[in-house]
């Protein structure tokens, strides 16, 4: 296998956050240098960021939230085809925005 040249670079970091990160990638065997690199070869091969970024405020919904919502989907369903549950117009939901 043919090895690449290495750029040899320099980066300002946080230093607490260097720290952390290169106890962490200790414990997998690797050097903050090797872990940059998967980074960078990761970005290359999906064309971008190798994750989201959300708001820090976001929150995945919990799966108990999740099926709450599904089962309040399902009840106005059945109203809705006993015809207990008059459908609101696009108007009409956008008024109570």
């Amino acid at each position: 296998m043919v090895k690449s040249v290495r750029k040899q670079t320099s980066i300002k970091v946080d230093p607490e956050a260097w720290q952390s990160a290169k106890e962490i990638f200790a414990g997998y065997g690797i050097s903050v240098s090797d872990a940059i690199n998967i980074f960078l070869h990761k970005v290359q091969k999906v064309g971008g960021l190798p994750f989201q970024m959300r708001d820090e405020e976001y929150r995945e919904p919990t799966k108990e939230e999740i099926l709450e919502g599904l089962k309040e989907a399902v009840e106005e369903v059945n109203l809705y085809n006993q015809g207990k549950l008059k459908l609101k117009t696009l108007d009409e939901v956008l008024d109570e925005l």
